[in-house]
Parts: structure tokens; sequence; C-alpha cells
């Protein structure tokens, strides 16, 4: 891994800064090179020391971005374990999304491939242990297709939430998300909680 000085991390990381306000005020489309560099007070040098061009950057800055603020919501929200599959934990995941709405906004708009590797692992494994308890003879294969249904599905309620400002009611949002699941995972997933309750 190459090593550099404190200059050029604190250049690094001010470069993304500055685009995180940008997009506050501008499209991802209206933001250029010269734009930053000129909002930076850099030559266009400096700026390709740093990053190939203005979408690494804003895909480096979403990344490191996305990874704070969830930080954050594990923080206040308390939660060592965060599932998403049970009605409260979710609503607490969703009005974070909501309180940060701008940003997530952005994110969700560039949402355009599936499956998401971002905490593709833990998801996966999450979902795939019940189904697999459910109907020990499906293959992992199989599950990866009902997976990409399950995180495209959960996006695009996201995105169009956030494309309506945020309009409907967390619970609301939580209850469709719920509803939407794909058959066989919502029916293991089921069957694991009514029996956790039981115990």
């Amino acid at each position: 891994m190459q090593k550099h000085n404190k200059h050029w991390d604190k250049t690094h990381r001010a470069l993304q800064e500055i685009v995180f306000d940008l997009l506050k005020k501008y499209s991802v489309e209206k933001i250029t090179v010269q734009l930053v560099c000129d909002t930076a007070n850099i030559n266009r040098s400096t700026f390709y020391a740093h990053y190939l061009d203005v979408y690494d950057l804003i895909d480096t800055t979403q990344k490191n971005k996305r990874e704070a603020l969830f930080s954050e919501f594990v923080r206040q929200s308390h939660v060592s374990k965060i599932t998403f599959f049970d009605q409260s934990s979710l609503i607490i995941f969703l009005n974070f999304i909501k309180e940060n709405g701008w940003f997530y906004k952005i994110v969700l708009k560039l949402r355009d491939s599936f499956p998401i590797q971002e905490g593709f692992d833990r998801l996966f494994d999450l979902l795939l242990t019940p189904v697999k308890r459910y109907d020990p003879k499906m293959s992992s294969q199989k599950f990866l297709y009902y997976f990409i249904a399950f995180q495209a599905g959960f996006t695009m309620i996201l995105r169009h939430w956030s494309d309506t400002n945020y309009s409907q009611s967390s619970p609301q949002i939580a209850t469709i998300i719920f509803d939407s699941l794909p058959y066989l995972i919502r029916i293991s997933l089921n069957k694991v909680y009514q029996k956790n309750e039981n115990n």
C-alpha cells in the first residue's frame, strides 16, 4: 500500500468534504473537476494526484460518508446487532435515512446494479440462514436470485420514498418493505421469529 504524507492526506480528505458540500447545491451531472478545483483553490494536476476523475471522488466520498453515517446510526440507536428484519429496528433505520434525507436521495439515485456489494456477506448470510432452515435443499446460487430481488426491491422502495420527500411515515414504509419481501424469504423469516417468540 502506498504511503502518503500528512499534507497529501489532508488534501485528500478536504476534497471529499468539498464535493460533499457541492452535492448539497448541485446535481451530480453539474459537478466537474474544474468546479472542485476552483472551490478547493487547487490546480487540476493536484486533483488528479488524488482521484481518477470527479466520479471517483464522488464514489469515494459517498462510501466514506455512508460508513460514517451508519456508524453514527449504530451509536445513536444503541443497537449492537442490526438485522433490519424486525419492525422496530427497521423503523429506527428508516428514521435515520429520513433525517439524512438529502444525502440518501443522492445515494439512492445512483444505485443501478445488484447485488450491492456493501455489506453483502453479512446480509446474505443473515437471510440465507433462515431460508436454509426452511428449505435445506435450496442452492446458494438459486438463493442469490431471491437476494437480488430483495435488494433491488428494498432499494427501489427507498428511492421512491426519497423522490416523494419521505412523505409516508417510517412505520408505513417498514410495512411495505416487509410485505414486498420475496415469498420464500418472508415465510422463512416468519417461522424463525415465531420460533424465537415461543422460546
